[in-house]
């Protein structure tokens, strides 16, 4: 705004010094007027800004961070991609750890049996056996 009104001033001066010469006031205030409507329109003009780069740091759309790679479904170092392995799943992983931790160490169809054996009890009273 500063500036403006210092480019006002000089120009205005200016133009009276052209204008001292004119032998009509008619000019001078042309003059005038048209230096008004130029410093005027400036007002309305919009500043020109810097145009700031457009980068992401970190979210959704930048594709270094975990969750960059979550949404574009994409794997790299932030997201390894999970290793598939080969060998083949144990049916009896369970019944052969349980069996390692028994007070004498069962093998798995010693393990099977004793399952077997227990859902096959039947729990008798005295009474019914008297009768």
């Amino acid at each position: 705004r500063r500036q403006a009104e210092l480019a006002a001033s000089s120009s205005s001066a200016s133009l009276l010094t052209i204008c001292d010469g004119c032998e009509t006031s008619d000019t001078m205030r042309t003059g005038l007027a048209l230096l008004l409507c130029v410093l005027g329109a400036e007002a309305f003009v919009q500043p020109q800004l810097k145009a700031l780069p457009l980068t992401v740091i970190a979210g959704r759309n930048d594709k270094r961070t975990k969750r960059g790679k979550v949404y574009a479904g994409s794997n790299g170092n932030s997201r390894p991609r999970k290793k598939e392995s080969d060998a083949a799943v144990d049916p009896y992983f369970t019944l052969r750890e349980w069996g390692a931790r028994q007070d004498p160490p069962m093998s798995v169809e010693e393990v099977v049996a004793s399952k077997v054996a227990e859902r096959a009890k039947v729990e008798v009273t005295q009474a019914e056996v008297t009768q």
